[in-house]
């Protein structure tokens, strides 16, 4: 929910503005939802003609024409509400709660202590750009002459949002506490379907920086993971030379001759600039990553014995159970390990996507692309080593999503690594709901139920059919993803 504050010099000209048809004739059905006790607009929700909505001013302005009162700035305060078209309509009931829930929260009611403003809160649906949402009018003035204090009325105004978001289950509006994801402009949308992309570049690059991230042990294994998924990579150096670098940016490879579009890691995400990300990688050697950015080298697929083993993507799948187990001993407060940990399981997501959607995305993009969010830390929070390496299992195992063999003799491993695969988000689901974060959990829920619930069934399927292979003997995680005694996958 995204409050817009204003003032002004005339509550006529606003009134007749909220009840008229609006600069696109989308004002449709403007009508009030909430009106200050005692007003005269009480219990009297539309107006059909110019005398009630003269009748409507003069009621609104009378204490300010009675006592005189001039207010610097202007006696008008005016505060619209909005909701992100994808959360739909609130309802005029909501609405009204949330029109009364501010007016409190500012002091402008009986329950301040002081005499009441008069206010009118007005619904008339969606704007141009599909946005429920609600406008209070407010006359400064109280009902003895005295002036309102609007002191600090936008962080005031976010406050309450935030509990409302909370409240009615919607979607949180995650800037407000540095958490937020860079927003996709229309632009970006407008030249992904010129260039015949199924999204916007920026997305498709955050998903191959996190897949790289998680399968790597250092800087210079990221840049060599980047490098081989296909994605341009560049440094950016520390002024005066060549010898450290500080930032990173990355662009997809275009057709038809087209310049690539470059982006810098903090335009991914916050969690993707390369302070972030080295925060993942302890011991990593400076000299060493100076090198790998120079070289222009891509990781070669690792000639390792565990990953031709068919079973590489059952011990995977045991690896990712067990980190899901231990997430059951994390406090639901403990924000950093638990972004961690939606971090990792992200970039799985993303790997796995690459993989077998490449670039088509569907549910397993989709996954990661909504843990991404759950990965934000609040404003002037890091990821810290100390919590990447209680995640170091989540990270191996992206090697087998990235390498290992997959077809008929993997298919009961990928079956259980794709069942504990959407154990964790399970958990990061209830750490959500327990914080009463529930736009992220309905988020999480959708994606797990849906998308990712429709491969589980596939791949059910494939084991179902005649001639499947068995699962391989020995101890096999439960229904509930925990895992049995077995093998441990290395680096």
């Amino acid at each position: 929910m995204i409050p817009n504050v204003t003032r002004g010099q005339d509550m006529g000209d606003l009134v007749r503005y909220l009840f008229g048809p609006g600069r696109a004739n989308e004002h449709t059905d403007p009508h009030t939802v909430a009106v200050a006790d005692g007003c005269w607009s009480e219990g009297f929700p539309a107006f059909a003609d110019d005398s009630e909505l003269s009748e409507l001013i003069t009621d609104l302005e009378a204490p300010r024409k009675l006592f005189g009162t001039e207010v610097k700035d202007g006696y008008v305060w005016h505060c619209s509400l909005a909701l992100p078209p994808e959360d739909g309509e609130l309802g005029d009931e909501r609405w009204a709660t949330a029109a009364r829930r501010l007016v409190e929260a500012m002091g402008f009611s009986e329950g301040s202590g002081r005499a009441p403003c008069r206010w009118i809160a007005v619904h008339h649906g969606k704007s141009t750009g599909g946005n429920d949402h609600v406008h209070i009018a407010v006359n400064l003035v109280r009902e003895d002459g005295t002036v309102a204090n609007v002191f600090r009325d936008y962080a005031r105004t976010q406050q309450v949002c935030a509990a409302l978001e909370r409240e009615f289950g919607l979607r949180v509006v995650e800037g407000r506490r540095g958490r937020g994801m860079p927003g996709i402009k229309r632009g970006e949308r407008e030249a992904a379907a010129r260039r015949g992309r199924p999204e916007p570049a920026r997305l498709t690059l955050a998903r191959r920086v996190r897949a790289a991230a998680v399968a790597s042990t250092s800087e210079g294994d990221f840049v060599a993971h980047l490098r081989r998924s296909g994605v341009l990579v560049r440094p950016r150096y520390k002024a005066g030379g060549q010898h450290e670098v500080v930032g990173y940016s990355v662009a997809l490879r275009e057709r038809n001759g087209d310049a690539p579009v470059w982006y810098g890691g903090g335009k991914l995400a916050k969690d993707l600039t390369l302070t972030q990300l080295r925060a993942q990688w302890p011991e990593n050697d400076p000299a060493a990553a100076v090198d790998a950015w120079k070289s222009g080298q891509a990781v070669r697929e690792p000639d390792s014995v565990w990953l031709r083993d068919e079973s590489a993507w059952e011990v995977a799948a045991r690896q990712v159970a067990a980190a899901r187990e231990r997430l059951a001993t994390v406090p639901v407060e403990d924000v950093a390990q638990w972004a961690q940990a939606a971090r990792e399981t992200a970039g799985l997501f993303a790997a796995w996507s690459q993989r077998l959607e490449g670039d088509r995305p569907g549910p397993l993009a989709r996954a990661a692309d909504v843990l991404a969010r759950s990965a934000q830390l609040p404003r002037g929070a890091r990821h810290r080593a100390e919590t990447a390496g209680q995640h170091d299992d989540l990270r191996g195992v992206a090697l087998v999503v990235m390498y290992s063999r997959s077809g008929e003799a993997s298919s009961w491993g990928e079956y259980l690594f794709l069942r504990t695969l959407r154990n964790t988000l399970r958990a990061l689901h209830d750490m959500h709901t327990a914080r009463q974060e529930l736009y992220a959990a309905r988020q999480i829920e959708d994606s797990a139920r849906h998308g990712l619930a429709e491969l589980e069934r596939a791949r059910q399927s494939l084991m179902d059919s005649p001639g499947a292979p068995l699962p391989p003997p020995g101890p096999q995680i439960d229904p509930y993803g925990r895992p049995g005694p077995g093998p441990s996958l290395g680096r």
